[in-house]
């Protein structure tokens, strides 16, 4: 999938996608995916923000054969104990520099149902020699962040994901963040997964959950 580092990072459902998917042809060389998941905890780049409860999620990605995508998706989370709605959408431009080089651009819309304090955020990635790695920045809270993913192939339809992020909010300390995951593809359509976060500034976080793309 060109969309490869909206939906490969520890932002969501932990390096979850639905990549192993058949999509829906929709012709002229456009093709579309969903997803689903039920998740322990919802992650976003080390913190956690359902307070380490149970969320639900869903998301589609809309894919051209040019290399243009958009997405959509959306889950629950906490706010101070109440239970809220977060939906993003974001669209993009990838395309392969050679075989082993990929890059990808794009912007992402973070928007808080009922509550505000919405964002857009830009990124510039690239995936090189299966190394992942993408520099974001978010233009409403003026703030940088940077990851690294790789992926191991451990077993048959089992990868273990490595994540390694740090963060600089504008007139406040960085902050790095790591996790690692697995996950295990039961079939084409269910994915299992576990994993562990770390951040420099907040407790240790767990979560496990399931995943649905069709």
């Amino acid at each position: 999938m060109m969309n490869m580092f909206i939906r490969s990072t520890f932002a969501a459902t932990v390096l979850i996608s639905s990549a192993n998917a058949a999509a829906l042809e929709l012709g002229s060389g456009t093709n579309v995916t969903f997803n689903a998941a039920v998740v322990s905890n919802y992650l976003f780049r080390g913190v956690t923000l359902s307070d380490d409860k149970i969320a639900g999620q869903l998301g589609a990605d809309l894919e051209h054969d040019s290399g243009f995508y958009a997405g959509v998706w959306g889950s629950n989370y906490d706010n101070d104990g109440d239970n809220e709605i977060e939906i993003d959408w974001w669209g993009g431009y990838g395309f392969a520099i050679n075989d082993n080089i990929d890059i990808d651009l794009g912007v992402t819309r973070y928007y808080y149902a009922d509550v505000g304090g919405h964002s857009t955020e830009f990124y510039a990635g690239a995936a090189v020699y299966g190394l992942g790695l993408t520099l974001y920045y978010d233009d409403t809270l003026e703030s940088y962040y940077f990851e690294g993913n790789y992926d191991f192939d451990v077993a048959d339809n089992t990868v273990l994901s490595t994540h390694a992020g740090y963060t600089e909010p504008d007139g406040a300390d960085g902050a790095y963040d790591m996790g690692v995951t697995v996950t295990y593809d039961w079939n084409e359509y269910v994915a299992l997964f576990v994993g562990v976060v770390t951040h420099e500034e907040e407790d240790e976080a767990f979560v496990a959950g399931v995943n649905f793309s069709f």
